[in-house]
């Protein structure tokens, strides 16, 4: 394993100012261009924005070679990771990788957590090893993690999408239901998209936790758009408190093309979900093609969204809509013993 036969000297440091998050986000950023997928998480990067978790960048001692910025430029640690709540999420600049800093900087994240330098819980780690990804699978294995879930990214050739002129909020409902985008201006959206989430997912480790104030940062992200939020309501239902059925959330990015060139719209089914006593009901199509439309009027290159493997309904559903798998994503966990989980992408 070529990573870990090397061990070199890292220094890490916990994030502490804004400058240290923009750095470890350039890196992320920098790592999902070559990889094609994001290795961190959103409820991760929220969670350690919020001190729930612990950010740290890791750079070498050593001198650097073949062109690499300077040994302390702030703008470019070698690696990421974020360490707490069961979980850690760690990556390597692509450019870096197979140097052993992946093997280095895990055992320091794993360490910085049993240290207590991040909230803990006395369960199993969690990791993941994003796509085919056989350097961070052997990272994970040599660590004593062992892989218990599938996620598939599926995508959608955006010519099959409807007519980009169609109103998602047209759409039929069931009595007693109706389709809105979410509202920033009625105080009593942002909390009852929280509760209608929290019980659709449940049982999802990272979706079914979000919290009004993960809700309220991830609002403030450069790509939200209250129209991409469309929440089914009971027709009714207190407009101070209303009460959703569900909801789906389409997330487009805008990624700037190099050289002049134009810009390449990403539509993603960011969280789609239903309450569990609605089940059953066909909701789950009716957002799901509330989604399409609304995808649609953005006119992406991309379409995309995730969803686990052993989700055997959800899945067949995104086939019958016609998308298929494009990439399989592995968590590893490791029993309870030191801290945290993992997101690897080495």
């Amino acid at each position: 394993m070529t990573d870990a036969d090397r061990h070199p000297d890292l220094a890490g440091a916990v994030a502490a100012h804004p400058e240290d998050f923009d750095a470890a986000r350039a890196v992320i950023a920098e790592a999902e261009a070559a990889d094609g997928a994001s290795p961190v998480s959103d409820q991760a990067m929220l969670a350690a924005a919020q001190g729930q978790r612990a950010l740290l960048l890791f750079r070498r001692r050593d001198e650097r070679h073949d062109g690499d910025a300077p040994a302390h430029d702030p703008t470019a640690p070698d690696a990421v990771g974020i360490v707490g709540q069961g979980e850690v999420d760690l990556v390597v600049r692509p450019g870096l990788r197979g140097r052993g800093i992946g093997t280095a900087a895990l055992g320091a994240l794993l360490a910085h957590g049993r240290a207590g330098g991040a909230r803990t819980d006395p369960g199993p780690l969690r990791a993941w090893a994003h796509g085919e990804n056989p350097a961070a699978e052997a990272l994970l294995g040599a660590a004593g993690f062992a892989p218990v879930r599938t996620l598939f990214r599926m995508d959608l050739d955006p010519a099959l999408l409807p007519d980009g002129e169609a109103d998602p909020l047209s759409l039929a409902a069931p009595d007693g239901l109706r389709l809105r985008a979410f509202d920033p201006r009625r105080p009593g959206d942002a909390p009852a998209w929280v509760d209608a989430n929290a019980a659709a997912f449940a049982s999802h480790p990272e979706q079914g936790r979000i919290t009004e104030s993960d809700f309220a940062l991830m609002r403030a992200e450069p790509w939200f758009d209250a129209d991409d939020l469309i929440l089914l309501e009971e027709v009714g239902s207190d407009p101070a408190a209303p009460r959703l059925a569900g909801s789906t959330w389409v997330k487009t990015v805008r990624e700037a093309g190099e050289d002049g060139a134009q810009e390449t719209v990403v539509a993603e089914l960011y969280a789609v979900g239903v309450r569990p006593e609605r089940a059953g009901q066909g909701l789950g199509r009716l957002l799901l093609d509330a989604t399409l439309r609304r995808m649609a009027r953005h006119s992406p290159d991309r379409v995309s969204l995730y969803v686990d493997g052993e989700n055997e309904r959800a899945v067949e559903l995104y086939r019958r809509a016609e998308f298929t798998v494009g990439s399989r994503s592995r968590q590893w966990e490791r029993p309870p013993a030191p801290a945290a989980g993992a997101r690897i992408d080495a």
